[in-house]
């Protein structure tokens, strides 16, 4: 099931890897505290080379009935450089020694250039960060002032939702909002109905990784939850996000921090905040997607502007010992603009990117929403505007969140 937190502390059932569920998913712990021992984050055997990390529950339990496991040939597509499964920094790239990340990238959005990377190839669960597939099929695909029609099914699936109702009214564009703010599978599937259907759409959302230099990439679901088949790398998601961050109208609703929702019967409309953290603290930020099931783990990924330059980060199989992911993208993104040399370990090769992504390239790059398309009221300059009220109502949930 797909959740936004770590399990409650009192959780103590053991899972299929034979780690409690402590163990598995530890809480963040002082900052002067040794971080637990978690030998799942050490990568350096190249243990994730031809196999996921043990599935905690039976979700992604692989058996001999399942698709074949895709795996990423050495000399891989990066380059020499990033034919490592542990940690790899160009020159100049002073990385923080306090993680707790299991695999990333971080990579230049303009130039494909690779600063850092830990087992870049090795294969993970992507959790919600693979909804950015949706996304940009979405935005491409659907007139956003769209009215979008929900069941009873889609307002109830599992895990994280942003809470529609059956007889509720829905634009396109109030859908990607809970889709990216509140990771909302109930908004995914919606979507999805739009598109012609979950099988349609979970097609189009492969083609889409494929076209986008993904080479070990499995998408299985819309909305990110856990299948015995689904997979990705690092550096995979680094291809793909690298395509996402340079459309104006992704950057747009990933950066979204606050939107009124519809209700829905008697329910009246309410406000929703970004699950991204980043976006709150970090100067430049440029927004990102959170996701997190009990086998996939953490995962997130992110992209910052500084001094004309655009990096973004990824991140697989991590825990919040270090911190919440979004933090530790911070330290990881500040090394790579506080670097002292123009040096890489490896390149995206990339595909299709930007506004040429996906299905029926010519015509989606011209009928796809830019930012002055989508509706000004969830712009974050608009949003800047709702003055005292708006900030409090972030405040108060990201307070709330970190209690969480």
């Amino acid at each position: 099931m797909l959740l936004i937190s770590a399990a409650p502390a009192a959780a103590q059932d053991t899972g299929l890897n034979g780690m409690s569920r402590d163990q598995w998913l530890p809480t963040t712990v002082a900052s002067d505290a040794p971080l637990p021992d978690d030998a799942t984050l050490d990568t350096d055997d190249c243990r994730y080379d031809a196999e996921l990390p043990s599935a905690f529950d039976a979700d992604a339990l692989r058996t001999s009935e399942t698709a074949a496991v895709i795996t990423v040939e050495r000399p891989g597509p990066g380059g020499e450089g990033m034919d490592t499964c542990g940690t790899v920094a160009a020159d100049g790239v002073d990385l923080p020694e306090r993680l707790s990340l299991g695999s990333y990238v971080l990579y230049d959005v303009d130039s494909g250039e690779v600063l850092a990377a830990k087992d870049p190839y090795g294969l993970y669960r992507p959790a919600s960060v693979i909804k950015i597939l949706l996304v940009m099929i979405a935005l491409d695909d659907l007139d956003m002032d769209e009215l979008v029609p929900v069941t009873a099914e889609m307002a109830n699936v599992d895990g994280s939702k942003v809470g529609v109702g059956p007889d509720g009214k829905y634009t396109a564009r109030q859908l990607l909002q809970g889709l990216v703010m509140n990771s909302g599978n109930d908004a995914a599937l919606a979507l999805a109905g739009a598109l012609g259907g979950t099988d349609t759409t979970v097609d189009r959302m492969q083609e889409l990784a494929n076209s986008l230099g993904a080479v070990a990439t499995t998408v299985t679901t819309v909305n990110g939850l856990d299948t015995p088949d689904v997979q990705t790398t690092a550096y995979d998601l680094a291809q793909i996000y690298r395509a996402a961050f340079q459309r104006e109208d992704v950057r747009t609703l990933l950066s979204t921090e606050t939107a009124t929702f519809p209700g829905y019967g008697e329910y009246p409309e309410f406000q929703i905040a970004s699950d991204n953290g980043m976006l709150y603290d970090y100067p430049g930020a440029l927004g990102g997607k959170t996701g997190f099931t009990d086998n996939a783990r953490h995962t997130f990924a992110a992209a910052a502007q500084r001094d004309g330059r655009t990096l973004g980060v990824v991140m697989l199989n991590s825990t919040i010992a270090a911190g919440r992911l979004w933090s530790q993208a911070e330290s990881v993104l500040d090394a790579g603009f506080d670097a002292t040399s123009d040096t890489s370990v490896g390149t995206l090769t990339g595909g299709s990117t930007g506004e040429d992504a996906g299905p029926d390239a010519a015509s989606a790059a011209s009928a796809a929403p830019t930012e002055s398309s989508l509706s000004s009221s969830t712009t974050p300059l608009v949003i800047a505007g709702l003055g005292v009220v708006t900030v409090l109502l972030a405040g108060a949930w990201r307070l709330s969140r970190r209690r969480s």
